[in-house]
């Protein structure tokens, strides 16, 4: 199965609510997720997060690079099913964000919580919760807005 990456700001699939995997339904989801895996750690796709919808699936599953800051090469990669973003700081901090569903578009600047407490569960069931600041808070609250159907596009600094 070869991914394909949905665009553009007016697509369905792009702006619909995505749906929680039952637990019945993680052993289904698992080669799709371990595909998305492969694509961002794929060196030649340059990226650090995928989020279903990008690739057609309404499904609350979310790949994510977790770097320390923006030059940071070594990170983990996860696989978060049904993340779900418990808390955020009162802080904020802005960046330029682009989107492999906006390929033509400029990077724009975003702003973002510094610190967000994220919990998810693995393929396998196991609940995870972490605490994330910076760099890899961005990529998650990126790719969570994918899952409620948002582009970093709705949230530009004016």
């Amino acid at each position: 199965m070869t991914l394909k990456i949905e665009s553009w700001l007016n697509n369905p699939i792009l702006r619909a609510q995505s749906e929680v995997l039952k637990d019945s339904e993680f052993k289904q989801y698992e080669k799709f997720a371990k595909k998305m895996l492969k694509y961002i750690k794929d060196p030649k796709n340059g990226w650090i997060g995928l989020a279903a919808p990008q690739v057609g699936l309404n499904k609350r599953i979310v790949v994510c690079g977790l770097p320390e800051d923006w030059e940071d090469e070594d990170f983990r990669v996860y696989i978060m099913i049904n993340p779900e973003i418990l808390e955020v700081s009162e802080e904020m901090i802005q960046g330029k964000e682009w989107c492999l569903s906006l390929p033509d578009s400029p990077r724009w600047m975003v702003q973002r919580h510094k610190t967000i407490k994220v919990q998810f569960s693995d393929l396998r069931g196991k609940k995870n919760v972490l605490v994330l600041s910076d760099a890899a808070s961005i990529v998650v609250q990126h790719e969570v807005d994918h899952l409620n159907g948002i582009l970093y596009t709705d949230k530009l600094v004016k």
